[in-house]
C-alpha cells in the first residue's frame, strides 16, 4: 500500500490530503468540542445555554463551507461583548464538577481548532474559505464557553 492510498478526500477543496493535514485536525477538534458540549448537556444544567453554544459553533463551522452562513444579528452583537476571564482550573476542579470540566475541555479543544484555522488561512488552497468572520467570532465563542464554566463555579 502506497502513501498516496492513505490520503483522505477533503470535500471543501476537492482534493486528497494527508491524514495529518490541518483541515482534518480542525475537523477532529470540532467533533471533540461538540462531544464535550453534549456531555455538558447531559449534566442537565443550563441546557438552553449549551444548545445556544452548539448552534453558534455549527454556524461558525458552516461559514467555512458557505460564507453566507452567519450568526443572527442579536447573537453576533451579544458575542462582541464576550471577554476573556481568568479561570484557575486546579481550584475549580477540586470539587469534581463534571459540567465545568466538560466546558473547560470544550473551550480548550476549540482553542486548538482555532489554531488549525489560522494555519489553514495561510494555505493558498484554504485561504478563501477561512474568513475573518470565523476567526473573529471563534475566540468569542471560546470566551463564552469559559464564562459559562466560570459562572457555574461562582454560583
Amino acid at each position: 500500500m502506497g502513501v498516496e492510498e492513505l490520503y483522505e478526500y477533503c470535500e471543501l477543496i476537492d482534493k486528497t490530503l494527508p491524514p495529518d493535514h490541518a483541515f482534518f485536525l480542525y475537523e477532529a477538534h470540532i467533533k471533540i468540542v461538540q462531544s464535550y458540549l453534549g456531555l455538558a448537556v447531559s449534566q442537565a444544567r443550563n441546557v438552553e445555554k449549551i444548545r445556544e453554544i452548539l448552534d453558534i459553533l455549527d454556524t461558525l463551522n458552516e461559514n467555512i463551507y458557505d460564507s453566507d452562513t452567519v450568526l443572527p444579528d442579536q447573537v453576533r452583537k451579544s458575542m462582541r461583548h464576550e471577554t476573556k476571564e481568568w479561570i484557575d482550573i486546579e481550584q475549580k476542579m477540586d470539587n469534581g464538577d463534571k459540567y465545568t470540566a466538560y466546558l473547560v475541555l470544550a473551550a480548550s479543544n476549540l482553542r486548538i481548532a482555532l489554531s488549525e484555522l489560522w494555519t489553514l488561512k495561510k494555505d493558498p488552497d484554504f485561504s478563501e474559505h477561512i474568513t475573518d468572520y470565523t476567526l473573529e467570532f471563534m475566540p468569542k465563542l471560546i470566551n463564552m464557553i469559559n464564562n459559562e464554566a466560570i459562572g457555574n463555579v461562582l454560583l
